[in-house]
């Protein structure tokens, strides 16, 4: 059985989501400032081009970040102790915890690996903002407004990735036990009236 969290819990973690999406919008309409600080220097074309670069840029690291922060949250299946109780004969089959497992070593390879290269992280945004700074203006602003935007998003996924997997995961898997119980359970009717609906 997975940890549901309880309604307080969830109605936190729902704030918390939406202060997420809040901070956001704000990085999004912060894309309006050097659009048209370049409006005002290139012309239009180099505004728009500064927006589309942007939502692009925003929405590859939010996805990023969200990945990560989904297997951070993944919720860990509790297993009952049968030594201590009367073990359950009427069920023969047990979620399957590959995802759990998967989230597990892949949280602690990347743990592992951005301890150990963490120079290399620094010379990647070292590099992502020369390539990318030229788009959103002059250097060294234009460097430092792609690297912020990477950074705000990435940070931001993360947060809703871990959020949305902690408190939708458990209920979700806590559903589909209860559904696949309720159709162990049902009879051979039961199932051959499921069949043809």
């Amino acid at each position: 059985m997975f940890g549901i969290p309880s309604k307080a819990l969830r109605n936190d973690g729902i704030s918390a989501l939406m202060l997420v999406w809040f901070l956001i919008a704000i990085g999004l309409v912060s894309l309006l400032i050097p659009a048209w600080a370049q409006a005002l220097t290139a012309g239009r074309t180099a505004a728009l081009t500064v927006i589309g670069v942007g939502l692009f840029l925003a929405g590859a690291s939010t996805v990023a970040g969200s990945l990560v922060g989904f297997l951070f949250g993944v919720p860990q299946y509790r297993r009952p102790d049968h030594s201590a109780t009367r073990p359950n004969t009427d069920s023969t089959t047990t979620p399957n915890t590959n995802l759990e497992q998967i989230s597990d070593w892949l949280t602690k390879i990347i743990v592992g690996v951005g301890l150990t290269q963490l120079p290399a992280i620094g010379r990647f945004f070292n590099l992502l903002g020369q390539e990318w700074g030229p788009v959103f203006g002059a250097m060294p602003a234009g460097k430092i407004i792609a690297v912020c935007l990477t950074v705000h998003y990435f940070v931001m996924g993360f947060f809703q990735g871990f959020l949305l997997s902690s408190l939708w995961l458990p209920g979700a898997f806590e559903r589909a036990q209860k559904l696949s119980m309720g159709i162990h359970h049902a009879g051979p009717a039961d199932s051959e009236s499921d069949r043809n609906f």
